[in-house]
């Protein structure tokens, strides 16, 4: 018997009452349930040979999501980061679905059981401050638009933030006196407070000064040309661009290195731990929920690990004093102090 009604029952009711009503997810949340679950759905009906419509619970198996998740990496090149998103918001939905019509309950349990599929650990990519430098240097701040970009790459590098919660910004969550800081809304809804380099509040008070806004106006901070929100793909882009331009006057480092919105809050993580701040600190400053998350930064700093390694004298060094040998009438303290 076609489940249409069913299926489209649990479809409005999961996306207008329980993201939103009841669990007070983000308008990004939302989103990103809704392209993953659209994405499903076309599949299972090109899958099913037949139409979104006209699909049934019976469409909706354990292999038609199995076969999904594969589609995405062979066919969309997805990455498993990505596989794994998609995996977590279908999840959600037929978890809703299972408490919504007990007699999808089995079906509903074999689709939850599907484990997330683990890939390799790339590692973490960052700049150097002469990098982050160099970066800057090449932004054309004799244009409206240099200026733009200019105050946006310096914001996400002092302050370590999401570029989205950047994209989010309104003049309103500026402090632009003193003691100049900022109100990020993070993943979560949770909101934290950052502070600013006295140079990045003139930039940012400069940019609405130039737009005309207000500093405690309901505004978007960082627009495009048309005065809409700047987008992700558009930050990435002019980042990309930045910084081919930087490799090729000066800064060859910078081809070797992905460089992306999240590279100048990785940037900032990593500049803060070498200055010495606490990680603690750190976990709060970029609003990360586990302090777990936040060491990694610890693992991946190569100026603290070169460091390390500039005490031990390379093999065959002159002067290179040889690990000393235990000998049976020393103490063992005695022989371990030597080491």
């Amino acid at each position: 018997m076609p489940a249409t009604p069913e299926l489209a029952r649990c479809l409005t009711g999961f996306f207008g009452d329980h993201l939103v009503l009841q669990r007070g997810a983000s308008r990004h949340t939302v989103l990103g349930y809704r392209d993953a679950v659209k994405l499903f759905l076309q599949f299972a009906a090109a899958r099913a040979h037949c139409t979104v419509p006209d699909l049934t619970w019976a469409d909706l198996d354990v292999e038609t999501v199995l076969a999904f998740l594969e589609a995405l990496e062979r066919d969309r090149h997805n990455s498993v980061a990505t596989r794994n998103h998609r995996r977590a918001a279908l999840h959600a939905f037929f978890r809703y679905v299972g408490a919504m019509a007990p007699d999808q309950v089995e079906r509903c349990r074999r689709i939850l059981a599907i484990p997330a599929k683990r890939g390799p650990a790339r590692a973490v990519d960052y700049l150097e401050r002469g990098e982050v430098e160099g970066l800057l240097a090449h932004v054309d701040r004799t244009t409206a638009r240099g200026r733009r970009d200019y105050a946006l790459l310096a914001f996400l590098y002092n302050t370590g933030a999401r570029v989205q919660e950047a994209l989010d910004l309104r003049a309103a969550a500026l402090q632009l006196d003193r003691p100049y800081q900022v109100r990020l809304l993070g993943k979560g809804r949770k909101e934290r407070v950052c502070p600013l380099w006295p140079q990045t509040a003139a930039l940012l008070r400069s940019l609405l000064a130039e737009r005309g806004i207000a500093p405690h106006a309901d505004a978007p901070v960082f627009v495009n040309h048309f005065g809409q929100p700047l987008t992700r793909y558009g930050v990435r882009h002019l980042l990309a661009r930045y910084a081919a331009l930087a490799a090729a006057r000066g800064n060859p480092g910078l081809a070797r290195k992905r460089v992306h919105p999240h590279t100048l809050r990785h940037s900032c993580a990593v500049h803060l731990l070498q200055a010495g701040v606490d990680l603690n600190l750190i976990r709060s400053w970029l609003g990360h929920v586990s302090l777990q998350t936040t060491h990694r930064y610890a693992e991946i700093d190569l100026a603290m690990k070169r460091q390390a390694l500039d005490q031990v004298p390379p093999l065959g060094t002159p002067g290179g004093r040889p690990t000393p040998r235990w000998h049976q009438n020393e103490s063992i303290l005695a022989w371990l102090e030597k080491l």
